[in-house]
């Protein structure tokens, strides 16, 4: 079975998670990772490239842009590789990294206006402004109004009607009522300017809300992750131990998908944060911290299953009353042990309290081994007086020597008569070595598990295979007649 943390796929998500976590530094150490794994894959390339860029590292940045390049021309690497050079100051070549993704992509947004500033730098504004114009969407309307602002005062006034334009777009826009303040400064509008940028200051506190909630989501990403690298190591140790290292497996390789899909959904959040109501930021938020730490419970509840339930021998207690017994008078329990779980238990220590309520004797016995679905019975005799408690204790130990203890309290009520067909009802349950408050589906369940153990051709052994079909022959005939019950 492939182990999905070993794949190039599992790296390159998590370095790509942690980068939208701000994480860039361990984003790196995930790309490279799943490079060492797949050292061919081009987006893994590009994605190095990307987390040099965030760590300030552009010439780093611009050798692995190259790199991917040679492999495969796409639009994301030539638009991350414009990005790099624009950052040291190379817009020439910026600008065609940009006109060459737009000739892929000619609705690019992002390659839109970082190339009108990458031409804005160039001196180049009338080009920029040109390039701008057709789109009515808020976000060019911002930048050009931003370019114009920059390139000098002659522009200001324009560039207020247009920031203006920009509320009305978006009314919480703090950078467009920032810039109006500064612009209405520059003109000598200091009252409008003041009430601008109180305006802002007021809803940059309600974003800070959001801010911190959305600090908050990218730990509890960060932690979800940590917490699953932490249950791949104990899966790796449990590997051989039991037939339920499948279904874990199945569960744990599910909540990496739930994890991207938060991670997807925050990605698609930031795509529009600017546009978003803070309202509506506030909710979308909180319903994916909700998700977040629902699926951190989820990995936490596997962690414990795994470690509880996966190859440990689960050594559970069922009682019968053998006899038809009346009060004060002497009778019998018969007491199973039975190994439930998926691997062997060896050197069982097994010890049964005597109770002077029930004149029961002290039991105490050594099993060297107990396989899957088998068993170890215990006659007691007792003689009721009312009600009686006894407690059974055992102890074994199970793969590398560890010591499992299971413990039994068992509040014994002795009926004063049961009818036969009561006694016939706990007679098939014994078979199934099911106790009376069991389910159809466990009947169901325990008829497959006793029907493969006891097959007789699970045995060369001719004195084993007679054995076995004896048993076998019980085990159908107790579960025909319990489907009349159930």
């Amino acid at each position: 079975m492939s182990n999905l943390i070993e794949s190039a796929p599992y790296w390159n998500s998590k370095g790509i998670i942690l980068d939208r976590m701000g994480k860039h530094k361990e984003a790196l150490e995930s790309f490279e990772k799943a490079r060492s794994i797949d050292s061919d894959n081009v987006d893994v390339i590009t994605n190095i490239g990307i987390s040099f860029d965030k760590l300030g590292r552009h010439e780093e940045a611009l050798r692995f842009y190259d790199m991917a390049l040679q492999k495969q021309e796409d639009v994301k690497t030539l638009y991350n590789k414009g990005i790099s050079l624009s950052n040291i100051g190379r817009y020439s070549e910026a600008i065609d990294c940009f006109n060459k993704v737009l000739k892929e992509e000619k609705n690019n947004k992002n390659a839109i206006i970082n190339l009108a500033i990458a031409l804005q730098k160039m001196d180049r504004l009338d080009e920029a402004i040109s390039i701008l114009k057709d789109w009515g969407e808020f976000d060019y309307t911002y930048t050009r109004a931003y370019l114009m602002l920059e390139n000098g005062k002659k522009q200001i006034e324009n560039s207020i009607n247009l920031f203006r334009i920009c509320l009305g777009e978006n009314p919480e826009s703090i950078p467009s009522l920032e810039n109006i303040s500064f612009a209405l400064k520059m003109i000598g509008m200091e009252g409008e300017s003041s009430r601008c940028l109180e305006s802002s200051r007021k809803l940059y506190t309600e974003r800070r809300k959001v801010e911190d909630n959305i600090k908050n989501l990218k730990e509890l990403v960060v932690s979800a992750l940590e917490g699953y690298e932490k249950i791949d190591q104990i899966l790796k140790s449990k590997k051989n131990s039991g037939k339920s290292y499948s279904f874990y497996k199945d569960i744990f390789d599910g909540l990496f998908q739930d994890l991207l899909l938060i991670d997807e959904d925050y990605s698609s959040f930031l795509d529009n944060y600017g546009k978003r109501s803070i309202s509506s930021s506030s909710f979308y938020i909180k319903e994916l911290l909700t998700r977040i730490n629902s699926l951190n419970e989820s990995l936490n509840s596997l962690k414990n299953k795994i470690e509880e339930n996966i190859g440990r021998p689960s050594l559970k207690y069922i009682f019968y009353i053998l006899d038809l017994i009346e009060k004060k008078k002497e009778s019998e329990i018969e007491v199973y042990l039975i190994n439930n779980g998926d691997t062997e238990a060896h050197d069982i220590s097994v010890l049964i309290e005597k109770n002077k309520d029930l004149n029961m004797q002290k039991i105490e016995e050594k099993i060297e081994l107990l396989k899957p679905m088998e068993y170890k019975s215990y006659k007691i005799p007792i003689k009721p007086k009312n009600l009686g408690i006894f407690e059974i204790k055992s102890l074994c130990n199970y793969n590398n020597g560890e010591v499992f203890e299971t413990k039994t309290i068992y509040p014994l009520e002795i009926p004063y008569y049961l009818d036969e067909e009561s006694i016939n009802f706990i007679s098939y349950l014994k078979t199934l070595r099911l106790d009376t408050d069991t389910t159809a589906e466990e009947i169901k369940r325990r008829w497959k598990e006793l029907s493969k153990y006891y097959h007789p051709d699970t045995t060369q052994d001719e004195k084993q295979k007679m054995i076995k079909e004896k048993i076998l022959k019980e085990i159908n005939e107790a579960y025909d007649e319990l489907k009349y019950y159930y």
